[in-house]
């Protein structure tokens, strides 16, 4: 009885030791993702301490990307275009399966107007790849204000 019940210990404290391990690679993925949108967005000059950044798990099991950016009334499309850019390259250099994009970009000198889009994760891989070009993905994109 003893070695059952010891074996029953061992396997529920391995079961524990695992699920901690596949929580601290979940996190440890989202700050690696974190620092490549970083990193990205200031390839396109495009910082700030107002930048914020999470990853959402839907009902599905999808993971959905919100990326919130500031911007000036003049370079809206600008800002949501890194935005992409920067999600785009850091699903595909981190391997996270990202579904969606959504990237908001706040405009600053407007009343603090905010523009709310998303896209999906086959609507990014066209653009990296050429597929399509900025303009019709701009134009593809979904509005959601």
């Amino acid at each position: 009885m003893t070695g059952s019940g010891s074996r029953r210990w061992k396997r529920a404290h391995w079961l524990v030791v695992l699920l901690v391990l596949a929580s601290v690679t979940f996190a440890s993925a989202n700050v690696r993702f974190f620092l490549q949108v970083m990193r990205n967005l200031q390839h396109y000059r495009v910082t700030g301490d107002q930048v914020s950044m999470n990853l959402d798990r839907s009902e599905e099991g999808n993971l959905a990307f919100n990326l919130t950016l500031p911007s000036r009334r003049n370079n809206v499309e600008e800002v949501l275009m890194a935005g992409y850019l920067s999600a785009a390259y850091a699903i595909d250099r981190t391997g996270l399966l990202v579904k969606r994009v959504y990237v908001s970009a706040v405009v600053v000198n407007d009343r603090g107007r905010t523009v709310v889009t998303t896209a999906t994760a086959v609507q990014l891989n066209d653009l990296v790849a050429q597929k399509i070009t900025p303009n019709k993905f701009l134009g593809t994109i979904e509005h959601l204000n």
